[in-house]
């Protein structure tokens, strides 16, 4: 079977227009949200891809501070201009599957509160991990954790896909098989 080859970024500067881009067309973004949808599409190396974080923060084009423990970036009016202007240097499909993937991330930022799924790489090929934690919504405490085996990233990203589907019914499910009398 044909595999059509990875497009992968490398330019730095186009790098920064990638993250300009995205932050014009999704908003504020988190480092950890905007570090998913980077790797999600294998676009840019991480390394890469911070780097070009602080280039980005120390041009002016974006904005970064701290809130909760996590590091929020926005975009600047000088960031705006260079993803108007130069965004076409990013080729299309990286751009419509970011936009796409984006999307799917923010809203999954609305189930953290109670529920952070992530997908954790042993290595760029080989076998991936499935992490769920469900989160008491009062104090923040693990109410559990879940690590499921996935022998490849793609499995992975198909298990975090069903799992968000409906997660309040698996976590329900998974709460009956141990609790007997359960009220849920």
């Amino acid at each position: 079977m044909f595999q059509s080859p990875k497009i992968i970024i490398d330019d730095k500067l186009t790098i920064q227009i990638y993250i300009c881009f995205l932050l014009d067309q999704l908003g504020e973004l988190s480092e950890e949200q905007l570090a998913d949808i980077v790797d999600e599409i294998e676009a840019v190396n991480s390394l890469d891809l911070f780097e070009s974080i602080s280039i980005a923060a120390e041009k002016k084009l974006i904005c970064s501070r701290s809130e909760k423990n996590k590091t929020i970036l926005s975009l600047l009016s000088m960031g705006k201009t260079m993803s108007d202007e130069f965004h076409s240097r990013i080729p299309l499909s990286v751009r419509e599957k970011s936009v796409e993937y984006g999307k799917q991330v923010l809203k999954m930022a609305d189930l953290e509160r109670s529920i952070i799924c992530r997908i954790e790489r042993t290595d760029y090929d080989g076998p991936c991990y499935l992490t769920v934690k469900f989160l008491n919504e009062l104090n923040g405490d693990n109410l559990m954790n879940l690590r499921i085996y996935a022998p490849d990233y793609e499995q992975a990203r198909l298990m975090r896909e069903r799992f968000f589907e409906k997660p309040s019914d698996i976590v329900t499910k998974i709460m009956k098989m141990f609790i007997k009398d359960s009220y849920l």
